[in-house]
């Protein structure tokens, strides 16, 4: 009896370290380097399964002002009830799936959601845009020493809609969030950067930060995710955008010392986004 009793008290010990460790790693204003993430079999095999799921799930739709079109892909809850609202999750893609087949933006961040646990655990709507061009083009500030981001006339027939969307359909306005990779990183500041009233929290992973509106950012959290060994987006646009706003705004850092831009998606990732994102609500 004493021994079950001793070793259920050291397991409650690692679960609460565990807890602290993670939630330090999560606290606003804080950078965490981590180290020695190399992704185990399981790892790669989790991230292989979710690439592998049928997103059939996902309705084809597209938006218009007359001018310029958006194809789209969009989730639904599996449930949804008249008198209850849902968040609404919005997930730009990297550059690797500009066009119009309104099928190659079906990437990770978007089929994550499609995990059965999700589902249950998080019932949401999910919107995946694909852009016919680049969403977000890159520049270098000499005043900032960093590249910068900076979006078009897609992103704002995208976010109108997003107004119109949000209207007719039983989304909860105060949970509306977004994310993305890469150019869809980047597209994530920009979209912030245009619309702060309109997000209730963002996750720039590998992207390039907008610099020009920050002021209006500090109630909006943050999360950004890079590799050090990134040699497509540099990280040094989100560490400046980290600086800059650490000590106002609500935005925490997670820098993978030992990965590049390719591999940054972990299952380690990819697990821990959905209930930071809940967590968030203006």
């Amino acid at each position: 009896m004493k021994t079950k009793v001793i070793k259920f008290a050291f397991l409650l010990i690692l679960f609460c370290l565990f807890q602290c460790c993670i939630s330090q790693k999560t606290q606003f204003g804080t950078k965490t380097e981590i180290r020695g993430s190399k992704d185990s079999a399981q790892s790669i095999g989790r991230i292989s399964f979710i690439k592998s799921l049928d997103d059939s799930e996902f309705k084809e739709g597209q938006f218009s002002n007359g001018k310029e079109s958006l194809k789209y892909r969009m989730l639904s809850p599996e449930k949804i009830k008249l008198e209850k609202k849902h968040p609404l999750i919005v997930v730009f893609h990297g550059s690797g799936a500009i066009g119009t087949d309104n099928k190659s933006q079906m990437g990770i961040l978007s089929k994550m959601w499609l995990l059965p646990e999700n589902r249950k655990r998080y019932p949401s709507f999910v919107l995946s845009p694909q852009f016919p061009v680049r969403s977000s083009n890159y520049h270098l500030d000499e005043k900032l020493g960093v590249p910068v981001s900076e979006s078009n006339e897609y992103l704002d027939l995208l976010l109108k809609s997003i107004d119109s969307l949000s209207n007719s359909n039983n989304i909860d306005r105060s949970r509306i969030y977004v994310m993305g990779f890469s150019m869809g990183g980047a597209t994530t500041s920009n979209a912030i950067s245009k619309r702060p009233d309109l997000f209730a929290a963002a996750i720039n992973i590998s992207g390039i930060s907008q610099f020009d509106n920050n002021e209006k950012l500090f109630r909006t959290p943050i999360w950004l995710v890079h590799g050090s060994l990134d040699t497509d987006n540099f990280p040094h646009s989100n560490l400046k955008f980290y600086e800059e706003m650490k000590e106002k705004g609500q935005v925490l850092f997670w820098e993978f010392k030992d990965k590049y831009h390719n591999n940054i998606l972990s299952a380690k990732l990819v697990d821990a986004m959905p209930q930071w994102l809940f967590n968030q609500k203006k």
